[in-house]
């Protein structure tokens, strides 16, 4: 990238790429606070936000492909030594956003999990965790004669 236009090109390029990653970042924050309180109006809102942030960033990266499919080899970075830390800066976004993008994950499996036990004890179904009954027997070995919560 030896150009001076495409190293201008290029460093543009990678400064909107992390205005949009920083956007998606600051969705999955917004995702995580509404996971919290478990708001389901903000997290609807906040999916489609986070989803247009996705879209955005993934068509910079098409561009940047297109300019420099090879961007991260060392000896290009070297050639180009102010179009590095642009670089530096998109890779730590990339990595915080995939780090918050796996606890956000992590807390919605939490979540179902919770409600699908909930679902199973209203229902009489044995749940997954290990539950003993008054006789001292798991409730996964031999299931209560209870009738399921729901038909109190």
């Amino acid at each position: 990238m030896s150009d001076p236009d495409a190293t201008v090109a290029m460093k543009d390029l990678l400064d909107r790429q992390a205005a949009a990653l920083e956007k998606v970042l600051e969705t999955l924050d917004h995702e995580r606070e509404a996971l919290m309180n478990r708001d389901a109006a903000a997290l609807e809102l906040i999916t489609k936000e986070k989803q247009e942030a996705l879209a955005k960033a993934d068509e910079l990266e098409q561009q940047r492909l297109a300019l420099a499919p090879d961007l991260n080899a060392m000896e290009l970075l070297a050639a180009t030594p102010d179009v590095a830390p642009r670089w530096e800066k998109l890779l730590d976004l990339t990595r915080r956003c995939r780090e918050q993008n796996d606890t956000n994950g992590r807390m919605i499996r939490r979540q179902a999990r919770r409600v699908e036990s909930t679902l199973q004890l209203m229902r009489g179904q044995p749940g997954n965790a290990g539950v003993y009954g008054p006789d001292g027997e798991s409730s996964r070995s031999g299931g209560s004669n209870r009738p399921p919560i729901a038909s109190v």
